[in-house]
């Protein structure tokens, strides 16, 4: 494929705030970045895993006490991840550079072109590109190690990596009582069960809401804050789980996370960084530059979070119903969101 550059009829200059009409929201990303680690390998261990048992009462005897028991070991394996390449390319042309002053569509007297400089638009409108081809990555990433340079590798999103914990959902609402199941399978499976967070779609959202509104449960807005991203809070049975708007989820699916096991992996370039920009060589009257940087995720062990899929795609809003009573005599006031039945009132007398 040819390059494509930036020219003075090809990207027409304009006036006027700048407005993305494209997902740039990366939350995930956002909230473990803090917890950000480095490779000088492609591939990148995300830990060892072993097991000492479930817990048993011994049976030993004072005679058999007396003779040493035979020894035997604990074994390990090891997971791994890899990173992968992200790269991107931008270009423009002299003539473009030196033609910012002309303006196209609607102008008004001194008004300027917006962005001043197309270079820098570019770079940042592809930086923020590559942001959201990570963010899908850390969560639907597939799997794939590369046994030659011509072979890609391919960093585990989250999506793939979760095969323990696992609840299917038969295109049914997911509620209070699905996520509290999940919790007790993760604590089943010997993880930590503090700090959960139910990573969905809005759909899912208003479900596992109305779910919360039915039972008499409050969600707390803003219950906890991490690296800015501010997430809301439930109480199961079980624990406290937090709820956040995830991104790029597949359809129907929610995925219960313990963010502390999990982090982005750089493999910087030496004496250049990580996601650096550098000119490629000149081929005539232009620039061109490219982005380039390799990353992974540690995604820590995949028994430490769940998995829902297919979960109802659709939302239907519930009618509420609550009963007041005061003095021994019932005032029921059906509460709903149909227009057409209004609230019954009672007058109650003061004094």
């Amino acid at each position: 494929m040819s390059d494509t550059l930036a020219t003075s009829f090809g990207v027409l200059n304009y006036s006027g705030m700048l407005f993305n009409k494209g997902n740039t929201r990366c939350p995930l990303s956002s909230i473990i970045g803090g917890r950000a680690k480095t490779t000088n390998h492609v591939e990148f261990v995300t830990g060892q895993e072993y097991t000492t048992g479930g817990g048993e009462q011994p049976a030993i005897s004072e005679t058999a006490s007396l003779t040493a028991p035979e020894a035997s070991v604990i074994t390990r394996t090891q997971k791994t991840n890899v990173t992968q390449i992200f790269m991107e390319a931008v270009g423009i042309s002299y003539a473009k550079q030196s033609n910012m002053g002309t303006l196209s569509g609607l102008n008004v007297a001194n008004q300027q072109a917006n962005p001043i400089n197309e270079l820098d638009f570019q770079v940042a409108a592809k930086m923020q590109k590559v942001n959201r081809d990570i963010e899908f990555t850390f969560i639907q990433g597939t799997f794939n190690k590369a046994t030659s340079d011509a072979t890609i590798n391919k960093t585990r999103g989250l999506v793939k990596a979760i095969t323990t914990n696992t609840k299917a959902m038969s295109s049914k609402p997911l509620g209070l009582w699905d996520i509290a199941d999940m919790v007790k399978k993760i604590y089943g499976a010997n993880a930590p069960t503090d700090g959960l967070c139910l990573w969905c779609d809005a759909t899912t959202l208003f479900q596992v809401n109305a779910d919360a509104v039915q039972n008499g449960l409050t969600v707390v807005p803003a219950a906890r804050e991490i690296n800015g991203i501010a997430l809301s809070s439930v109480v199961t049975p079980i624990g406290v789980v937090y709820l956040y708007l995830g991104e790029c989820l597949p359809a129907g699916t929610a995925l219960l996370l313990n963010l502390n096991v999990i982090a982005p992996v750089y493999q910087p370039v030496p004496g250049k960084g990580n996601f650096f920009l550098e000119p490629l060589a000149k081929t005539g009257a232009g620039e061109k530059y490219q982005l380039f940087g390799q990353i992974g995720l540690d995604h820590g062990p995949e028994w430490y979070h769940g998995k829902f899929t297919d979960i109802a795609q659709s939302f239907t809003a519930p009618k509420y119903s609550r009963s007041v009573f005061i003095a021994n005599e019932e005032i029921s006031a059906k509460i709903t969101n149909d227009t057409a039945n209004p609230v019954n009132t009672k007058e109650v007398a003061g004094g």
